[in-house]
């Protein structure tokens, strides 16, 4: 089973990851939201800087310090509050990273035998304090999947129609 530990690394390493993936594509194509009412790559980043505090650490801190009832996050409020996409883009990593160096600071601290800790969360049920924890990089990782996907779509167009096609066909 993966530990706190492990965990804290994780959130610490991940935006190294964003920040190589990101840094050689065009900055014009990540401030592009793909469909409407999808997220652009900035927006998706300042998604997972929101969440580090009121969607993981705050739920975790709410239950060990004995709250009864989880709060809930809205994500959309999170990223109609500010305008991420007017954030050059490594002003943006530079707070990620920032955001991460205390995230993993803070799961590092944790006292693995208070994360048993439960509270509930309205509308979901009861959850421990570990599984906020654990369900951090999870998070991490369906937002990179989605970023991946985004930013996939920047080489379509150098591409022939005979590999769009292959790659289509591929898919299925």
């Amino acid at each position: 089973m993966t530990s706190p530990a492990n965990v804290a690394s994780a959130l610490g390493a991940f935006p190294t990851v964003v920040r190589n993936l990101l840094e050689p594509l065009d900055p014009a194509t990540l401030i592009v939201r793909p469909e409407p009412g999808e997220w652009s790559v900035h927006e998706v980043i300042g998604h997972l800087i929101a969440t580090d505090t009121g969607a993981f650490e705050d739920r975790i801190q709410g239950i060990l310090d004995g709250e009864p009832e989880i709060p809930g996050f809205s994500p959309w409020a999170a990223i109609n509050e500010r305008d991420f996409n007017a954030v050059a883009l490594p002003d943006l990593l530079a707070e990620f990273d920032a955001s991460r160096v205390r995230a993993a600071a803070y799961v590092a601290s944790l006292d693995v035998d208070r994360l048993t800790l439960t509270g509930e969360y309205p509308g979901f049920g009861t959850f421990a304090a570990a599984d906020f924890v654990y369900e951090w990089p999870f998070h991490d990782h369906e937002h990179l999947r989605q970023i991946l996907d985004i930013t996939k779509a920047v080489y379509l167009p150098s591409m022939s129609e005979t590999m769009r096609t292959a790659l289509q066909d591929s898919n299925d």
